[in-house]
């Protein structure tokens, strides 16, 4: 059994998370302002703190752990804290970055293309100024003040029937009701990863002496195209496109050209993950009864 604590583990599959580390009979905290419900009861333990205050985090973290799971690190700073904070007292850091870190698309984007060793900024951004900015910053932080072992793992688009962002949703439900959406193009091909593959990716990982960046995706990208036959498919509606895009019908994935991910490290780990089509089904077939 390993401690383990997880900072935002009260959010989408960060919750996802949570549970299969419990069901690996790890002594789980969970860190967060505590603003939502994790549904865990007395099975963890919690720490209500704003992690981007140092003195709450510092006055918070009063043990050591075999593992951090960070899911709410969005910037430089906040990553320079966390460091101070835990060097000396965590085994392992694995932190959720993102392939916004890559600053252009791409097809079999591999995780040389961003070196956060080498990487130089003059100017710090946030996750509303710039968000793949922030990542990047986020990541060179982490492997400059450190003094434990770094994962960076960069996750494309999550996709889950419960997703907070209702991405997913969208695009089922525009379909559904026989509304317009607009691709800039159809054919541009995407990595995703389910939430439920991102969890147990993440756990493992932490269980792995892997250090560094890492790209974590789905076994496949799939076309925008066939992402939306799949939704066809469980509506029984096709989609009607829209030639010009607005604020009401612009596909939240709606990208110019390819953006996919190689994932030949995470391979040879033995770290293994589902191919979209495998799971995205199901997933639409739960959005549509609902």
């Amino acid at each position: 059994m390993k401690k383990v604590l997880v900072m935002g583990g009260n959010h989408f599959f960060g919750i996802k998370l949570v549970q299969v580390l419990l069901d690996h009979g790890h002594d789980v905290t969970i860190l967060n302002r505590g603003n939502l419900d994790d549904g865990f009861g007395e099975r963890v333990k919690r720490i209500k703190c704003d992690r981007h205050n140092y003195e709450q985090l510092n006055q918070a973290i009063d043990e050591n752990f075999d593992i951090v799971f960070d899911q709410s690190c969005f910037d430089y700073d906040q990553a320079q804290i966390a460091c101070e904070i835990f060097n000396g007292r965590v085994s392992k850091y694995i932190f959720t970055s993102s392939i916004s870190a890559y600053n252009e698309l791409g097809a079999n984007i591999k995780e040389e293309l961003f070196d956060p060793y080498t990487f130089k900024f003059s100017k710090k951004e946030t996750m509303t100024s710039n968000y793949g900015e922030a990542k990047r910053q986020a990541e060179v932080s982490f492997f400059k003040h450190g003094k434990f072992p770094v994962t960076a793992v960069r996750f494309p688009i999550v996709l889950d029937a419960k997703d907070a962002t209702e991405r997913l949703q969208f695009h089922v439900n525009r379909i559904k009701n026989k509304e317009e959406i607009f691709f800039p193009n159809i054919e541009a091909r995407m990595s995703f990863i389910s939430a439920d593959d991102a969890a147990k990716a993440l756990y493992a990982l932490a269980l792995n002496d892997y250090e560094g960046p890492i790209n974590v995706a789905s076994s496949d990208p799939i076309s925008l195209k066939d992402f939306v036959e799949l939704i066809e498919k469980k509506t029984g509606e096709k989609i009607i496109k829209a030639d010009n895009g607005d604020s009401h019908n612009q596909s939240p994935y709606g990208i110019p050209d390819d953006w996919y991910v190689d994932c030949s490290k995470l391979e040879s780990l033995g770290i293994k993950t589902q191919s979209i089509k495998d799971y995205l089904p199901k997933m639409i077939e739960e959005i549509v009864n609902e």
